[in-house]
């Protein structure tokens, strides 16, 4: 009976000590009674494979960091209205739960704005709606749809807690919103929500860039204010400003840039590590606690990538590697890897682990292809969208994302003969067609003239590369929709469209499949130095057979053969790839998304093909810092 009384108190003993929290008089945080300082791996669970989440967690263990911290996408979580995925890639509770077995705590960035470069910064478009809801504002249909999510995501975080056995210390509310807006009502209903639904009982925190957080915190103990800032930056100073605004409590670099991210058209970016293990000893120094952002870059899959705007849109590429010391298929980059392992070595020694090994690659394999489809086969009753007199943006027809095609028929007996068309306000490219042949590329920036002729009709496939995820660019109706604001031809408005969603990941062979390899009677165009499609965006498939042995992870290497486009391999949409802009080059290709047997491999190019020997293969490299073209 003693034995049990006292087994009872011990038990008791340890359970009172399990707790985290701020001690705003001496500037730390305290865990389980101790001091705490964390170094945590940025990383995003739906970037990478859910089979290789352990094995990215390991590595980041194995630096000697001993949290990670991840944003929640709201926008994949919720792709429509009410229909939820929390499966596989998003299965968000078993990769908490994975985060806690390897002893880490974990940081929850819900946002529900979280930028990372993804699309539309983590919200759902749908939640704009056909009359352009105000995002990151008290507008009243953005904060129903918000509160609608919270009421969702917070049963299955909830139980997650530290102070309730798991291992989540903090959830960020919002995002670098000083970058943005200076509403504080906004800021402190959002965090009411948060505090409703996901209760008291968690440390609530903002992140903002050096000042930003004036605009995007709130003064006082309510939420906990932290900064980012990248290599090189003076920390002391960063935090010595941070003080007059929360003169108490931990100092936190919340995005602490081990890289940065990319852009079509412009060169890859990269970060010295000898600055990076330098930077990250004097945070440390300082009794900081650090995000690496990022530790593990991971992918684009699918349509994700985002957008900013500067100047007009730029678009990020599928990779998000980051330059990260984890790179994108998971190998650790030793460089950056033992610049960070040597730092936290030095504050919390002791760590035994082994450096990880690089995976196994698949390479060597070519690839042939032919073309099976058009793009414009799938225009049918079974796509109509709606009918209009005038265009229609993306948006007010409820498409948001992928190709949506404006189709205008000719007037039997009255045909355009070299008539002047300009399209106005393409957002973000569009793919001209008369009478089923392809005439004109019109990039978002540009204000061209050109003549047609068309007998039967007039078709423009236009691209959505991608939502604007920064800035109050989201907020500005002229500065980010996607499709067409209108047609003219000879300077007058042209009426009566057809609108079609087109699916990028259909590519069943079509009828016309005979109808692409024929020369077509028209002239050919040329765009940028290259042929177009004659008869504009095409399918292109073909298959490759694997042992079991060769299921490894690899790169698929598009050439500049091809100009731009959708890769798809066993019906899993892998990104956008677009070798005319560079300065990627290869896709990601999961070895866990092949197969032993038969692997389909399909190429939904938008513009050119230029017949090479060897144009697309598989590589056991990556190749994402190639020559850039900026008038792609």
């Amino acid at each position: 009976m003693l034995l049990f009384f006292a087994s009872v108190l011990l038990f008791c003993s340890c359970s009172a000590k399990r707790g985290f929290y701020i001690d705003w008089d001496n500037d730390r945080f305290v865990k389980d009674g101790e001091t705490f300082q964390y170094v945590s791996a940025g990383m995003h669970y739906f970037r990478i494979p859910h089979q290789y989440w352990e094995h990215r967690i390991s590595a980041a263990k194995s630096a000697g960091l001993n949290a990670v911290q991840t944003y929640v996408a709201w926008n994949a979580h919720e792709p429509q209205p009410g229909q939820y995925n929390f499966e596989g890639d998003l299965d968000i509770v078993r990769f908490i739960k994975l985060v806690q077995a390897h002893d880490m705590v974990l940081l929850l960035r819900v946002g529900p704005y979280i930028c990372a470069e993804w699309n539309f910064g983590g919200l759902p478009p749908w939640v704009m709606g056909p009359n352009r809801c105000q995002v990151r504002t008290l507008d009243r249909d953005y904060m129903v749809a918000v509160n609608n999510w919270l009421k969702v995501l917070a049963p299955k975080i909830k139980p997650l807690l530290y102070a309730s056995g798991g291992p989540i210390i903090m959830i960020q509310v919002e995002n670098e919103y000083g970058s943005f807006g200076c509403d504080h009502d906004y800021i402190n209903t959002l965090a009411s929500y948060f505090r409703e639904h996901f209760g008291p009982d968690v440390i609530y925190f903002t992140t903002d860039g050096p000042g930003g957080y004036k605009h995007g915190s709130l003064p006082g103990t309510e939420l906990f204010t932290t900064i980012d800032f990248g290599v090189g930056s003076d920390a002391a100073a960063n935090f010595a400003r941070l003080r007059k605004f929360q003169p108490g409590g931990p100092s936190v670099n919340s995005e602490f840039y081990t890289g940065w991210l990319d852009h079509w058209k412009h060169k890859h970016s990269t970060r010295p590590a000898e600055k990076l293990g330098v930077s990250l000893d004097k945070l440390l120094a300082l009794n900081a606690s650090v995000n690496l952002y990022m530790w593990h870059g991971g992918t684009n899959f699918g349509l994700w990538s985002g957008a900013q705007n500067r100047n007009g849109l730029i678009a990020n590429p599928t990779s998000y590697d980051y330059d990260a010391p984890q790179s994108e298929c998971g190998d650790v980059k030793l460089d950056k890897y033992w610049a960070i392992r040597n730092v936290t070595e030095k504050y919390f020694p002791g760590n035994k682990m082994p450096v990880p090994q690089d995976s196994k690659k698949l390479g060597g394999i070519p690839l042939e292809l032919k073309q099976v489809a058009l793009l414009t086969d799938q225009i049918g009753p079974d796509t109509l969208v709606k009918r209009y007199p005038l265009p229609h943006t993306m948006e007010e027809l409820g498409v948001y994302e992928g190709i949506l095609a404006y189709e205008h028929e000719v007037t039997p007996g009255q045909p355009l003969i070299d008539v002047e068309l300009q399209l106005l306000g393409v957002h973000d490219r569009a793919y001209v067609l008369t009478d089923g042949n392809f005439v004109q590329v019109v990039r978002r920036e540009d204000e061209v003239k050109f003549n047609v002729t068309a007998h039967k009709t007039i078709t423009i496939l236009v691209e959505n590369m991608g939502y604007i995820g920064f800035s109050k660019a989201m907020l500005d109706y002229n500065a980010e929709y996607k499709g067409l604001k209108n047609v003219t031809v000879n300077g007058c408005v042209w009426t009566h469209w057809n609108f079609y969603k087109i699916n990028v990941t259909d590519i069943s062979a079509r009828g016309t499949a005979h109808e692409l390899t024929t020369v077509s009677s028209y002239k050919k165009k040329m765009w940028n130095g290259k042929e177009l499609l004659p008869k504009g965006p095409a399918v292109f498939s073909g298959t490759f057979i694997l042992e079991k042995s060769q299921l490894y992870d690899t790169f698929v290497n598009i050439t500049r053969s091809w100009s731009k486009g959708y890769l798809i391999v066993n019906d899993i949409l892998m990104g956008r790839y677009w070798p005319d802009a560079g300065p990627q080059y290869t896709l990601y290709l999961p070895g866990v998304w092949l197969k032993e047997g038969t692997n389909m491999i399909s190429l939904v190019e938008l513009q050119s093909y230029v017949p090479a020997e060897n144009s697309v293969y598989l590589t056991d490299k990556p190749f994402i810092d190639g020559p850039v073209n900026p008038d792609a």
